[in-house]
């Protein structure tokens, strides 16, 4: 099987590629720059979807195309760097529905990220198709990524979508920003605690996709743990994990919000997701609590 990948090079997209790699697969990816970092094993071509430009060798012989292109939420969130934000995700999949539309190809299934975003800030479970949709711009951005990646099934393509939670790895993404504080004895829950947050391990979410793609699984699957938490439960988890008392008081709202604006509602915020629709499909998670997956982090560290 010959896979093509968008968003190769980034954080998650990389470790797909290097696991695909390790089973056999063959790997294409898309890059804006050759000079970008390159993947063992797999083979660059250049695409810039926003002057809709593509080189179509990269589609030869592929079967799945894994579209994982889009600037991270963190960036900046002022008008310009959330349009970027919005557009980082709209433009190339667009670009992407237009290519395969007025190229021949042998492209069958698209495999899209997707983000846990699009759900609401409510105590309630939420699964894949009942849910409450987040009235704000992460629920905005997503309903509109995932309306993009719909677009190939009018191609005649399978999709499949990953809605992808609090992704944790301690050298990048939010636990790596969580843990410094911790570290240096100031770890204090945020806002009211109350808010979820619905957490997957890097080495788990890379194996979901892996599994979404060998058991021809089709439709939106939650890419989140079993388990979760309260942003105050995680707290202390993460303290005890680190062997640093939680001591301090919740800093408030208003201080994150002065701080980081309309972003604030990242930590402020959360989503109290359900991933039984996967775990129903067969996938098992390793890391099925916050103790082990952090224990797993502590260890190799």
């Amino acid at each position: 099987m010959r896979v093509l990948i968008t968003g190769a090079t980034g954080f998650i997209g990389g470790r797909i590629c290097k696991a695909l790699i390790s089973k056999g697969v063959e790997v294409n990816y898309l890059t804006r720059s050759l000079s970008d970092e390159k993947l063992i094993g797999a083979k660059g071509f250049l695409w810039d979807p926003y002057k809709e430009q593509i080189d179509l060798t990269s589609l030869e012989g592929v079967e799945v195309i894994i579209h994982l292109a889009g600037s991270s939420i963190a960036d900046s969130w002022s008008t310009k760097g959330k349009q970027l934000i919005m557009d980082s995700r709209v433009i190339p999949t667009a670009f992407l529905v237009q290519t395969l539309k007025n190229n021949t190809h042998e492209v069958k299934r698209v495999i899209g990220a997707s983000a846990i975003g699009i759900y609401s800030d409510i105590n309630e479970i939420q699964s894949e198709d009942n849910f409450t949709k987040a009235n704000n711009f992460l629920g905005k951005v997503v309903q509109q990524w995932e309306d993009g990646n719909n677009a190939f099934k009018e191609l005649g393509l399978m999709v499949s979508l990953i809605r992808i939670g609090l992704v944790l790895d301690m050298q990048e993404c939010a636990l790596a920003t969580m843990v410094k504080p911790v570290k240096l004895w100031l770890g204090a829950p945020i806002g009211t605690g109350k808010q979820y947050y619905s957490w997957i391990h890097i080495k788990d979410l890379v194996r979901l996709f892996v599994y979404v793609l060998e058991h021809n699984l089709e439709g939106i699957y939650n890419a989140v743990a079993p388990e979760p938490l309260t942003n105050r439960e995680f707290t202390k988890i993460l303290g005890q994990a680190l062997k640093r008392p939680i001591w301090m008081p919740a800093i408030p709202e208003g201080v994150i919000r002065l701080a980081l604006g309309e972003k604030a509602i990242l930590v402020t915020e959360g989503q109290r997701v359900d991933s039984s629709k996967i775990r129903k499909e067969g996938f098992e998670f390793d890391f099925n609590t916050l103790k082990v997956a952090l224990d797993d982090f502590v260890l190799c560290s």
